[in-house]
């Protein structure tokens, strides 16, 4: 007897918190997202310093200096920083992405003041340690070769140097390379810090269990007199380097294949966004997604197949990944370009297209069942100046993808005749396979 598996409920109610958003007089902008029901208080201070605003001789620079503010302040050294925040049960992170860099906390509500002291003296007189600053850019180098040692990271890497063209930022990754790292200085840091960390380009973000009049109150009284302005978003114009190619990346002895199919996406504000992120979850973004059932369940090639736009405040990569048994590489590439393919042929069935709808709808409020989550929720809305009802229209933005979404979405933005198709492994045992797929000449690095 074939039991039919039961069809999924109703996505329960979910609302997004209200917050109210502030702006101080020299620019700074504070959300306060109250949570009165939590023990923990989240903040987070962004700031418009990610890696999109570094010269490009200096790639590396924005995550650096972010990771150096939470090594000591003017008043404390790294021994002292780090005794002064376990004695308040802080816990204190600072980080960079492409377009924002991220100084902030966690801890009880009744230590929020003593938090907020701390991240003042983190973010305006970081104590920018030579010898930290040595320890942490040998960390950074080691990690960069070591990347380049596994073969999915330095697939990741290849990808993005051979998409975009020569001279865009986007053609590496974020952390930098070894030859722009390896000649930064402290004084480096110091200088881009001074630049790019000022009120007029920061947001701090208060979500838990405060009190809003007294958060705002500490806000002003440690960030108000905070003078200075940034030079603003850097424009990046993500040019590619332009059609269809194969490349190989020789890996000898390498027991898997790591594809890497994309080609430039979209921005962070292009309308199609909500299609495309449905359609990116259909084809690789979900368990039963399309590619993960054919090339995982249906093929058994690969523990797992993705694919994802990822965008930025300018077109960042779509990609769509899997690693794979190294006998099978060619039938695999075969088998993911028929997939992007076939997505662009015709819409998707409703039913299929209803139940990655329903998963999307349906996991949204686990996206926010801490107090860290609402925050970086709320980074969006202040990095891109997103609408404040973003959130909450957000379930009804993703239910109104249609069939025929989809496919329009497919067609303009899943373009496998442009795709750059690169394959780390084995050369002496994938080369064969992958010419007579005659997808074209052959590249081998």
């Amino acid at each position: 007897m074939t039991l039919a598996r039961p069809a999924p409920g109703a996505p329960r109610p979910y609302r997004f918190p209200d917050f109210v958003r502030h702006r101080l007089p020299n620019g700074l902008g504070v959300w306060l997202v109250p949570l009165p029901d939590r023990e923990l208080v989240s903040v987070h201070l962004l700031t418009d310093a990610g890696a999109a605003t570094e010269e490009d001789a200096q790639g590396g620079v924005a995550a650096l200096t972010a990771q150096l503010l939470v090594t000591g302040t003017g008043s404390l050294d790294a021994a002292a920083f780090a005794e002064a925040t376990e004695r308040l049960g802080i816990d204190v992170g600072s980080e960079s992405s492409w377009d924002s860099a991220r100084a902030g906390f966690a801890a009880l509500g009744q230590h929020l003041e003593a938090g907020l002291e701390l991240l003042a003296d983190m973010v305006l007189a970081p104590r920018l340690d030579e010898g930290e600053f040595d320890r942490l850019k040998a960390e950074r180098l080691n990690d960069i070769l070591q990347a380049r040692a596994e073969p999915g990271r330095l697939a990741d890497e290849r990808f993005l140097a051979e998409v975009y063209a020569d001279g865009v930022p986007y053609g590496r990754l974020s952390a930098g390379r070894p030859e722009t790292v390896e000649p930064l200085t402290v004084d480096d840091v110091r200088a881009f810090h001074a630049s790019r960390y000022a009120p007029s380009v920061v947001d701090i973000i208060v979500a838990g269990a405060f009190e809003p009049d007294t958060a705002l109150a500490t806000i002003e009284r440690l960030f108000g007199d905070w003078a200075g302005s940034g030079p603003g978003h850097r424009a990046i114009a993500p040019a590619a380097r332009g059609g269809r190619r194969l490349l190989l990346v020789d890996r000898p002895g390498s027991v898997q294949s790591e594809l890497r199919v994309g080609h430039i996406g979209i921005d962070r504000f292009d309308p199609r966004y909500f299609p495309a992120m449905v359609t990116a979850a259909l084809l690789g973004g979900v368990f039963g997604s399309r590619l993960n059932m054919r090339l995982r369940e249906e093929l058994g090639y690969t523990y797992g197949a993705r694919a994802s736009f990822d965008p930025r405040r300018s077109a960042g990569p779509f990609t769509a990944t899997a690693a794979v048994q190294t006998e099978v590489t060619a039938d695999a590439v075969r088998e993911l370009l028929a997939q992007l393919e076939g997505l662009r042929q015709a819409e998707p069935p409703e039913p299929e297209l209803a139940e990655v709808r329903d998963y999307l709808v349906g996991v949204f409020p686990l996206r926010f069942e801490t107090t860290g989550g609402i925050a970086a929720a709320i980074e969006p809305l202040a990095v891109y100046d997103l609408p404040d009802e973003w959130w909450h229209a957000y379930r009804s933005n993703l239910e109104a993808v249609t069939t025929a979404d989809v496919h329009t979405t497919a067609r303009d933005l899943v373009r496998p005749e442009q795709a750059l198709i690169l394959v780390v492994g084995d050369a002496s045992k994938v080369r064969d396979g992958l010419e007579a797929l005659d997808l074209g000449p052959l590249e081998v690095a």
